[in-house]
């Protein structure tokens, strides 16, 4: 039997799909990373138009007074129509007959269940990273960083004075300081924290190196900050891991927005057809032709777009990478 007829074959597991949904809350803060930098974005179908915000003049405040018998102001937004395309994405986990055997058969349905269970779990796990993986590669690949900037490690640079200077660029570009979010890898947070002119500046506190939520009070304005520590495995499966963080020597400061949808300036994307606007729909399950094993498959569709240049910027901190 060919491949494409087994996959036809797939049916909805039910029992799982509920255990696969309940799964997405629990790694929530692995995907937190991949919503913070291109939230997920809910179209109606696989292809279409948005606004892609690129000109300052996007954030205009209007003016609204009417003279008597006049129009109203009409609002005009000063970006131009892009497209996205979502593609196919799918990932499938086996569960092979030794393995049912191996689990014996005293504990009937209830221990297939919790051997079905566990290979969701990994399903899970590995849809997370792997969506997380993409956005951050997504971000690098369509970003220039600020030059001249970065140098931490130098006893010569503050970094607070950086992001400051970072954070005021931003706001004049978005007319805002709302919504804004720094967000940095654990190697580039530790070079800041440790940097002897950001260590002048807590001296005097009962705590002596910076914490997450003393920055806050030493930036120009509050921002929704996040240290990442997301990391990945580039060895191929059988070599010695060769681990690097997701976002190694990377600073972000972006503007985005919850419940994001085709009209938000937010700087990146992610759209995905269904009203939901998940990665998890219904997990399928289908049994091998020569019964040797039952597989579980999710799929998805996808598209991460860049839909405002102006809404972030980016710091490589030099001395952070592959730390």
């Amino acid at each position: 039997m060919s491949l494409p007829s087994v996959l036809g074959s797939a049916s909805l597991n039910y029992q799982l799909t509920a255990y696969a949904q309940g799964l997405w809350n629990d790694i929530r803060e692995v995907i937190k990373l991949a919503e913070r930098l291109a939230p997920t974005t809910p179209v109606p179908g696989a292809s279409g138009q948005f606004k892609k915000f690129d000109d300052k003049n996007s954030f205009r405040r209007p003016k609204t007074a009417r003279a008597l018998g006049g129009d109203p102001e009409l609002i005009a937004f000063a970006a131009s129509d892009d497209t996205y395309a979502c593609k196919p994405q799918a990932l499938e986990v086996r569960v092979d007959l030794a393995e049912d055997q191996a689990a014996g058969t005293s504990g009937g349905d209830v221990q297939v269940q919790l051997l079905d269970q566990g290979k969701i779990r990994a399903l899970i796990n590995q849809q997370a990273l792997g969506h997380v993986g993409d956005v951050v590669d997504a971000v690098i690949a369509n970003t220039t960083p600020t030059a001249n900037l970065g140098n931490w490690d130098s006893p010569d640079i503050d970094p607070i004075d950086q992001l400051d200077s970072e954070l005021l660029a931003l706001s004049l570009n978005c007319g805002s300081t709302q919504n804004i979010k720094l967000t940095m890898d654990v190697a580039s947070w530790n070079l800041l924290r440790t940097n002897p002119n950001v260590k002048k500046r807590t001296q005097f506190t009962q705590v002596q190196n910076l914490t997450a939520g003393q920055l806050a009070d030493l930036l120009v304005f509050p921002v929704d900050f996040m240290v990442a520590n997301i990391v990945n495995d580039t060895a191929a499966l059988g070599q010695p891991a060769t681990k690097q963080r997701v976002m190694s020597g990377t600073c972000l400061l972006h503007y985005s927005v919850p419940n994001a949808t085709l009209y938000d300036p937010s700087a990146f994307k992610s759209f995905t057809v269904g009203a939901a606007g998940g990665f998890i729909g219904n997990v399928r399950t289908y049994q091998a032709p020569n019964q040797l094993w039952r597989a579980h498959l999710v799929d998805w569709s996808r598209d991460i777009k860049l839909t405002s240049a102006l809404s972030l910027r980016r710091i490589d901190v030099s001395a952070a990478k592959n730390k």
